[in-house]
């Protein structure tokens, strides 16, 4: 785990050099100032230079969440209206073994897009210089980029999450930040109120809970069954595209196949596990293709050998006969389909009338139900609109229906209309499979007739038998030639069908695996309720702090309300403050990821009446003493109670000034100076840890500058 030392800013402006630094110890840290003094810009700066600006809702690399301050004007007490020439701000860390950075970025007049790092080692001597890039494959490049350093000097896993796109994304700093950094403005509307939307990422909102209280076995299973989501989805609408090319192929020949996608995953792979397609066509159509492809190329054979070998008879006279009954009996075939086509269309359209009056009875129902239950329209007095006469209700022989046979009535409409509705698809695969025999007696006919004309083209019986005989030869070759690319369609398919098949016994087979989330999420609980108890919120009381929950979003429910809609206005920026706190405390004592500290920028901005602020100043010498991570508190608060504080034990920041900022008479360099950073963060601080006030009885602090007398406006997104 790691720890602030130190926030500084500083830069030059048109009146000379200025500079603010805060330098910070172990356990509570309270920073205690009037508004205007700055301390929103001292927070900012933390995030600023651990490159998680996104947070706000500004572009990365966009200074605009800072105030005007550091980034135009700012007013010193004898040099007002300064123009801002550069600036910059740095913070320490110091890991627990040792090991220490210091983080500077440039905020004007320098390239934005990158972070110098001093690293220092414990027992080195001097501390190795880099400049990583913040946001541009920031994760990503191995020797460049800032987020992939970082996670790599915290020991932290990288760890894979999927998008909306069903694309695969990473968890950045960006996603655990609002966990640990809550800002004055948005940070106190909702946890994680800062998470980042726009990048897409499923579940991000718990999976950054679960990473910061190290449970990495359930966000790998998350993850897994997000793609168990995503491929079941793709399953599915590759079960469509084949069922769509299946029935294309069938019904175009006119055959009469029950193949769907319709269902569950497992469903489908059950239903198309019990036979090929070659098979369900030669027990449903009765369709053999094989013994048709067999039976094609035998009469192929005696139809060439006809031709070419066998002797012809001059005094048979039947060729032209039978070429002409052939085609008249094709005709009789097309005009008895076309007849059933149009009976199945007139069918579809009256099932389809039918269904649309249940529809609308269904809706009539359902609003008499709904005023049934409401009790609205209930006609116990009838009077004439015009004379006011009362009149009798039997006059307009209304019956009288309960609320339970209308729902008899609609289940019943609903039921029709199942029916009406397969009985309307049942159809419609009919006349699919009509129009294709349709289309196959067409072709067959424009063959008879092409075979006619050539016949009574011909000259002599000897000719008009050739003749025949070659257009027969002609008609079964391409039969066969149809029949056999039908087959290697129907094997093509078949083949994808199969392996649709594997895939999707694959996903099924696929074991849940175990994790220890919920003795994670129970230490995580059990914290929250310390914290919540402790820190006063008015819905909490002994008698009900054992239904306290979280579910399965992590989200604090207290029976089955949701906590945030509970209590007072005040009590929402408590019950974040606790559950940040209850966050940290619960990763320490299980060992997760989270980095140790907690930044609460104006925790309590609703000023908490006297009854919670004595509760909170009572407590932080009993529950909150536990404390065992860092905790950074901007704040204001009056003599009294930095006074109590103190005498508590709390360290308590209350700098001299009126502003963080401050002019110097020698320009510093801008460059923070190696020797002296690397020797605070080594430094240790004799000042005891603490635990948290978590008060706030003065103004917000606000957009911070230099020189301001009144509170600024709401905004410092800019």
């Amino acid at each position: 785990m790691i720890r602030l030392t130190f926030i500084a800013v500083r830069g030059t402006s048109s009146r000379g050099a200025f500079e603010g630094r805060l330098e910070l110890g172990d356990g509570v840290q309270v920073i205690s100032a009037q508004n205007s003094y700055g301390k929103s810009l001292a927070a900012k700066a933390v995030a600023w230079c651990l490159g998680v600006e996104v947070m706000f809702g500004v572009p990365a690399n966009d200074p605009a969440f800072f105030p005007d301050a550091v980034c135009e004007e700012l007013d010193f007490p004898d040099a007002a209206g300064a123009q801002v020439l550069s600036s910059e701000c740095s913070i320490g860390l110091l890991h627990s073994d040792g090991r220490s950075l210091v983080l500077t970025r440039a905020i004007v007049g320098g390239d934005q897009t990158q972070i110098e790092v001093l690293e220092n080692q414990e027992n080195e001597e001097s501390p190795h210089k880099s400049i990583l890039q913040t946001r541009h494959r920031s994760m990503q490049d191995k020797t460049g980029g800032f987020q992939h350093f970082f996670f790599e000097w915290m020991g932290w896993p990288r760890t894979k999450v999927l998008t909306f796109r069903g694309d695969s994304s990473e968890l950045y700093l960006e996603n655990v930040a609002p966990s640990f950094y809550i800002e004055q403005k948005e940070g106190w509307t909702a946890l994680q109120a800062l998470q980042v939307s726009r990048y897409s990422q499923l579940q991000i909102r718990e999976i950054a809970t679960e990473y910061l209280l190290g449970a990495l076995d359930q966000i790998a299973l998350r993850v897994s069954e997000q793609e168990g989501f995503q491929q079941r989805a793709l399953l599915k609408e590759a079960a469509d595209e084949i069922t769509n090319r299946v029935n294309g192929l069938i019904n175009v020949r006119g055959w009469k196949l029950s193949w769907s996608s319709h269902g569950s995953i497992a469903s489908i792979a059950k239903r198309w596990h019990e036979g090929s397609l070659l098979g369900l066509l030669k027990t449903q159509a009765n369709v053999d293709l094989e013994t048709r492809i067999s039976t094609l190329t035998t009469r192929i054979e005696t139809l060439r050998r006809a031709l070419t070998t066998d002797p012809i008879d001059p005094a048979d006279l039947s060729s032209m006969a039978a070429v002409s009954q052939q085609a008249i009996e094709l005709k009789n075939e097309r005009h008895r389909l076309n007849v059933e086509l149009n009976s199945l269309k007139i069918q579809y359209g009256q099932a389809s009338e039918l269904g649309a009056s249940l529809d609308a009875r269904i809706q009539s129902a359902a609003d008499v139900l709904r005023l049934k239950s409401t009790g609205v329209g209930r006609l116990d007095h009838i009077e004439c609109p015009t004379c006011h006469r009362d009149l009798d209700p039997s006059t307009f022989s209304l019956s009288k229906q309960s609320a339970e046979e209308i729902e008899a009535h609609i289940e019943g409409l609903k039921r029709d209309r199942a029916l009406i509705r397969s009985n309307g698809a049942q159809i419609s695969a009919a006349m699919a499979a009509q129009a294709g025999s349709i289309s196959v007696i067409d072709e067959k006919l424009k063959e008879a007739e092409s075979t006619l004309t050539s016949v009574s083209d011909s000259i002599g019986t000897v000719r008009e038998q050739l003749t025949r005989r070659a257009a027969d030869l002609s008609a079964a070759e391409r039969e066969q030639d149809r029949a056999v690319g039908i087959r290697r369609e129907i094997g093509q398919l078949q083949v994808e069908i199969d392996g649709w098949i594997k895939r999707a016994d694959a996903l099924e087979s696929t074991n849940a695996a175990h994790t220890d989330i919920a003795r994670r999420r129970a230490e995580l609980q059990e914290a929250l309720a310390r914290y919540v108890r402790e820190l006063g919120h008015s819905a909490i009381t002994s008698d009900n702090i054992d239904k306290l929950r979280l579910d399965d979003d992590y989200v604090p429910y207290l029976g089955v309300r949701r906590l945030h809609a509970l209590g007072s206005a005040s009590d929402q920026s408590r019950l974040i403050a606790a559950y940040s706190l209850a966050l940290a405390d619960a990763s320490k004592s299980l060992g997760g990821l989270h980095p140790g500290f907690v930044l609460l920028d104006e925790p309590l901005q609703q000023n908490p009446d006297n009854e919670h602020r004595e509760l909170l100043f009572s407590s932080l010498t009993s529950e909150l003493s536990t404390i065992r991570f860092q905790l950074v508190i901007f704040t204001w608060l009056p003599k009294t109670d930095i006074a109590r504080l103190q005498e508590a034990g709390i360290q308590v920041h209350n700098p001299s000034g009126r502003h963080f900022l401050k002019l110097l008479s020698v320009p510093p360099a801008l460059m923070v100076e190696e020797t002296s950073d690397i020797n605070s963060l080594q430094g240790e601080s004799s000042e005891p840890e603490s635990p948290s006030p978590l008060l706030n009885t003065g103004p917000d602090d606000e957009n911070s500058g230099i020189e301001e007398t009144e509170p600024p406006l709401d905004d410092e997104r800019g």
